[in-house]
């Protein structure tokens, strides 16, 4: 079975976010065109980095006190984290795989 994203909800966000592992977080919702298309990409990129980030997706209308914290206005949005809880950066709406992945090499140098 392929590596997928990890849900990120209020039941195990502090046990994931901030441990020491960096992680990158995709807010998303049901209903968003743009997250819908980007998805499967995103799910390559849980495989490509398994064991070195924490991807994540969080459904801002499941887990709206999570995108809060996160200031996200406009979906899809990616924030990089580093080990320490930390926000590196955010994008709005990659194109591709290859832009997730420019925007993490940049952010974490990974």
């Amino acid at each position: 079975m392929a590596t997928k994203a990890t849900v990120i909800n209020v039941d195990n966000y502090q046990e994931l976010i901030g441990n020491g592992t960096p992680a990158i977080l995709d807010f998303w919702a049901t209903w968003c065109p743009h997250c819908k298309r980007i998805a499967p990409s995103y799910d390559k990129v849980a495989a490509d980095y398994e064991g070195k980030l924490i991807v994540g997706k969080v459904d801002t209308d499941e887990d709206p006190a999570i995108a809060q914290k996160y200031d996200i206005e406009y979906l899809p949005t990616f924030v990089l984290i580093d080990g320490e809880g930390n926000v590196v950066d955010k994008v709005v709406a990659p194109a591709n795989k290859a832009a997730i992945d420019e925007f993490i090499h940049n952010g974490l140098g990974l």
